[in-house]
């Protein structure tokens, strides 16, 4: 072993990457003791399912939508979109894309800090 191998490790080894499922499995739903608010996944199937969320968002509770359900629906799933967005405007709450599948949801007076995109470079240099 050289003495840059002590220093930066062997080159042989290579780092494993954890896997994450596992490491995030929990016991089941029960929290102990009881928290004020939730994050709560809600699969966006139906009207009802939006009328969920919109009852959780009362509570205080957080949501993370899960819209892959519904992605055959596209009309449908919009005109429910727009009710969620409508209704977090209206109580000062806040709606985000996480992914394409997941939307997140937050209840009133809590603010989701979105990224704005870059400005894209042209090719010109200003002088």
């Amino acid at each position: 072993m050289g003495l840059f191998d002590k220093i930066l490790g062997e080159k042989s080894e290579q780092t494993e990457v954890p896997d994450l499922e596992e490491l995030m499995q929990s016991e089941g739903d029960v929290v102990s003791p009881p928290a004020d608010f939730y994050v709560k996944r809600v699969d966006l199937r139906n009207e009802g399912d939006g009328e969920l969320a919109m009852n959780e968002l009362a509570s205080k509770n957080i949501i993370i939508l899960n819209v892959v359900p519904l992605s055959k629906q596209p009309k449908r799933l919009k005109e429910i979109l727009s009710k969620l967005k409508m209704h977090s405007n209206k109580t000062n709450g806040d709606i985000a894309l996480l992914s394409n599948d997941m939307i997140i949801l937050t209840p009133t007076n809590v603010k989701i800090v979105k990224s704005k995109p870059k400005p894209k470079r042209s090719g010109t240099a200003i002088s």
